[in-house]
């Protein structure tokens, strides 16, 4: 069938595309360690997460550290770049292909974009946390007691030993971009918070004593995600089993009754030369179009004109002319079952205008003939200018 053979082709577009597109981003890039990390998906918010993000999420701290997915993987405008990334209730992780593997993966900077918005009205008192503290020559900050603990705690994990390194510590938080300090947060409540680059650290003492938490700036920040929560999980869903053959067979029979038409249809196709062909008395169906039900163009055509050969049989379309939008267009196809159609367009086409035999992309029945107003001469067929289509769509009950 050329209706399957059509959209086959047409869904490999965007794989070539993507393809191709790997093929560029991995230029000059070291191979990133092998992945097989199927997708994780997550009723709660009806997102996926997989292969390298999953990688950064799992190793990273999961739940506690970034939140539920709440966006699919999608770009976004970066600091002057597209940048592919998806966002979590707590954080947000990007794709940087150019950069060699463990840093094609990198936490965004969410706390440094989230405290840029905020007014300073917000800070409700300076806090001073006590224990063990360490200072940051780069922002001239300290990190102390609770917060020092959870900063120390958590971490990239570049090389999956499950050890922290200070290095993958900054990867995940990064640095200190406020003394402790006691804030009211979006949820109405006061708590005293620090501020890093990639995070907020939010104590709980309600919950559990010295237990630090990782602000929902994702949540706050309100990404528009492109695609609707649930688009993964179904795309992972598997497909329907195809309906079975038999339930589908060719038209054997077309009916208008608005012209008195009852005839017998044919399978055609194209001769040697390229050129279709129509059936010397009969209506061809043609054969690489779709069938009755299969929810695609079911192509018909036929002559206008009877054979002078044999002038006593009717040509089928002598009278398509008349047909007009409303009337009643039926199939019956091989197991009998009929078809019922209504017509909603008769249309006057040039014969180069074969875009009316490929897939419309829903079901339709498309019944060709020939037209012209010098079609015939003397008796003799000297003209076909024109092509006649009638279009006509299921009915609807």
């Amino acid at each position: 069938m050329i209706v399957r053979r059509y959209l086959s082709i047409g869904a490999l577009a965007p794989l070539l595309a993507l393809a191709a597109w790997w093929i560029a981003a991995s230029v000059g890039r070291a191979a990133p360690l092998p992945q097989a990390l199927a997708p994780a998906c997550f009723a709660e918010t009806g997102y996926c997460i997989d292969g390298r993000i999953r990688e950064v999420w799992e190793r990273g701290g999961g739940l506690m550290v970034f939140g539920f997915p709440i966006t699919g993987v999608q770009p976004e405008v970066i600091e002057g770049r597209v940048v592919m990334l998806q966002w979590f209730e707590r954080a947000r992780i990007e794709l940087h292909p150019d950069l060699p593997y463990p840093y094609d993966a990198l936490m965004g900077r969410v706390g440094a974009e989230a405290l840029a918005r905020h007014a300073p009205t917000r800070v409700v008192a300076s806090t001073t946390m006590v224990g063990e503290c360490r200072t940051f020559a780069e922002t001239g900050l300290s990190v102390c007691g609770e917060f020092l603990a959870a900063w120390l705690a958590g971490g990239a994990d570049f090389d999956g030993d499950g050890a922290v390194t200070e290095r993958e510590s900054l990867a995940l938080y990064g640095l200190p971009l406020t003394p402790p300090r006691t804030e009211q947060l979006a949820d109405g409540n006061t708590y005293v918070v620090q501020w890093f680059e990639r995070a907020r650290f939010e104590l709980h003492p309600e919950i559990a004593e010295a237990l630090v938490l990782r602000g929902l700036l994702g949540r706050e920040a309100a990404p528009v995600a492109i695609d609707p929560p649930g688009a993964a999980l179904a795309a992972l869903a598997p497909e329907p089993a195809p309906a079975p053959a038999a339930s589908l067979s060719p038209p054997t029979r077309l009916a208008i009754p608005a012209i008195g038409l009852e005839v017998a249809t044919v399978p055609v196709g194209a001769d040697e030369t390229g050129a279709f062909v129509v059936p010397d008395h009969d209506v061809g169906w043609f054969s690489g179009s779709a069938m009755p039900g299969e929810g695609e163009n079911i192509v018909l055509w036929g002559h206008v004109l009877p054979f002078i050969a044999r002038p006593h049989i009717p040509a089928p379309f002598a009278r398509l002319r008349e047909v007009g939008v409303g009337a009643e267009v039926v199939l019956y196809d091989a197991s009998g079952q009929r078809h019922e159609y209504v017509v909603t367009q008769q249309l006057r086409v040039a014969p180069e205008q074969i875009e009316l035999l490929f897939p419309q992309g829903r079901e339709v029945v498309t019944i060709i003939s020939c037209t012209g107003d010098s079609i015939v001469v003397g008796g003799t067929v000297v003209d076909f200018t024109e092509r006649l289509a009638v279009i006509a769509e299921p009915r609807r009950s």
